[in-house]
């Protein structure tokens, strides 16, 4: 049965990088709660690798979500130069038909 948890925990630790790797927050979340029902049964010594483990994950998600931050920046100063595009041809439409 140890043999089998510690097999089940490694899979499972394998997949939670496969997941932050390939942005899949939803597997990630269960992925993460199907973990937390095993670790009772771990040992402290793999308890402390886990931690150091998600440690390293916590500065991969962090950069990504920097990364989120950075391309949602860039967006909305796109859209409001597109939308600023559009008023000025507006105006400049108006003008035209008026002039």
């Amino acid at each position: 049965m140890e043999n089998q948890t510690e097999r089940d925990i490694l899979t499972i630790e394998k997949e939670i990088d496969e997941a932050i790797e390939s942005e899949d927050y939803e597997k990630l979340n269960t992925l993460l709660d199907e973990r937390e029902k095993l670790l009772p049964k771990l040992t402290e010594n793999e308890l402390r690798e886990i931690y150091q483990r998600d440690q390293h994950r916590m500065k991969v998600l962090e950069e990504k979500m920097k990364e989120f931050k950075e391309t949602a920046i860039k967006m909305e100063t796109g859209k409001k130069m597109v939308q600023s595009y559009f008023q000025t041809e507006d105006k400049g439409q108006e003008i035209d038909r008026h002039g």
